[in-house]
């Protein structure tokens, strides 16, 4: 008969080696057993929602996220983990309420702004988005926040703006930078696969 420790403890290793290969359903299927036995652990539940939206399925990391939340209230990585999963699964009201949230405990929290930055422009709000962007420190601050800037001044009509922007980021991601150029005001940016996954947070 096999020890559930001695099971657990394989669970615990197979999870280890899945994360450090980027392997994320393996990931997943790894966390189900520790999870059974300890149903109440936010942790778990935390990195289960991140495997799960790094597996392409943000909609049941959606729900391991609140999940997360609910059992741990304090535990701001599953609020992340809600706003990226669900920017990701369509709930891009429910992701903006939780990047805020986050910005709230941690202004400069730039994966955060980022993620707020993105649902509201979905939302149709860019002047949120660039009071989120605008806020964050300058060492915050990467290529995808200044093309979500230029987006958010696009949708504003303030296209000089926006114009200077794009030139300095052409040279950089010229596939996005000409998607905004020739998209409308409520044209959404395009973007590469390395920006379309939400800043993730290291796993607990």
């Amino acid at each position: 008969m096999k020890s559930p420790n001695r099971a657990l403890k394989r669970a615990q290793i197979a999870f280890s080696q899945a994360v450090e290969a980027g392997d994320w359903s393996s990931a997943v299927a790894a966390l189900d057993p520790l999870i059974e036995a300890a149903p109440g652990n936010a942790s778990l539940h935390y990195n289960r929602a991140l495997a799960l939206r790094l597996a392409g399925r943000p909609t049941k990391g959606l729900a391991a996220a609140q999940r997360a939340a609910g059992l741990d209230p304090s535990n701001i990585k599953a609020v992340f983990e809600i706003g990226a999963c669900g920017l990701e699964a369509g709930e891009i009201e429910v992701s903006l309420a939780a990047s805020e949230t986050c910005l709230a405990s941690d202004p400069d929290d730039g994966d955060a702004a980022l993620n707020a930055a993105r649902a509201a422009l979905l939302l149709g709000r860019p002047e949120t988005a660039l009071a989120h962007l605008r806020a964050l420190p300058g060492n915050a601050i990467d290529v995808a926040h200044r093309l979500a800037e230029s987006e958010a001044l696009r949708d504003l009509g303030r296209l000089d703006e926006a114009e200077r922007l794009w030139a300095e980021l052409a040279e950089r991601s010229p596939a996005e930078v000409l998607s905004l150029r020739t998209k409308g005001a409520r044209g959404r940016i395009g973007l590469s696969v390395s920006h379309l996954v939400p800043a993730r947070h290291d796993q607990a």
